[in-house]
């Protein structure tokens, strides 16, 4: 008798490759994840940074504004100063040979005349920011004792790649309600000077330029 063999046959089995398909997918999004997780790290990173150098930029400013009021005193006092060959006293000095709208070269600003003093002008950054013959003063020029050198210093007693600078606009102001006015005459009773320092960061920025801030002050002699 011949034995008949049959020849079972098995549906393929359709999850054949599922596996790695799962494997793979897996691996896009733990990709993705890591990506993302070191972007914002950097990213982090970066605005850590950008504030590190705007608190060293605030601190230079400041100390320029401070220094900027001892140079004030100093015209006045003139104890334990470099103070200036020419006191400042009213406008005298201010603006370059005296012309409106300028600054002199040892950084006294003066205001035009024909109007209320403008709060919005640039004359004195655009003396703060000149890189070539600067109408403005550095840290520690008219304030250090005479024959130091006296200059501000960044984290870890670092030099700054910049010193912070300053520049004085004169006001006068007449009091009784009047308020301040553009009316610069030998007979103001009390000017008073509107101080505006600029400090730098250490490091430099995409746009080649380290970060920058700029403060500004009132200040009277009390005369």
């Amino acid at each position: 008798m011949d034995t008949m063999s049959h020849r079972v046959r098995l549906p393929r089995r359709r999850e054949d490759g599922a596996a790695l398909i799962v494997s793979l997918l897996i691996l896009a999004v733990v990709t993705v994840l890591g990506t993302a997780a070191w972007q914002i790290g950097s990213q982090e990173e970066r605005m850590v940074g950008h504030q590190r150098e705007r608190n060293i930029a605030f601190e230079a400013a400041e100390a320029a504004l401070r220094d900027g009021e001892r140079d004030l005193l100093c015209s006045t006092a003139g104890a334990g100063c470099s103070s200036r060959t020419t006191s400042i006293n009213g406008e005298t000095g201010f603006g370059d040979a005296g012309v409106e709208g300028t600054c002199s070269a040892d950084g006294l600003c003066l205001p035009q005349r024909g109007q209320r003093p403008d709060f919005t002008s640039t004359v004195a950054i655009a003396a703060l920011r000149a890189t070539v013959s600067p109408r403005s003063v550095a840290y520690g020029s008219y304030t250090r004792v005479a024959g130091a050198t006296q200059t501000f210093k960044g984290p870890s007693g670092s030099d700054l790649p910049r010193q912070p600078r300053y520049v004085i606009e004169v006001m006068c102001y007449y009091g009784g309600g009047q308020g301040m006015t553009s009316s610069f005459t030998a007979s103001c009773p009390n000017p008073i000077y509107r101080l505006t320092a600029i400090g730098w960061g250490l490091r430099r920025g995409t746009a080649g330029e380290p970060t920058e801030v700029v403060l500004q002050s009132f200040y009277s002699l009390g005369n």
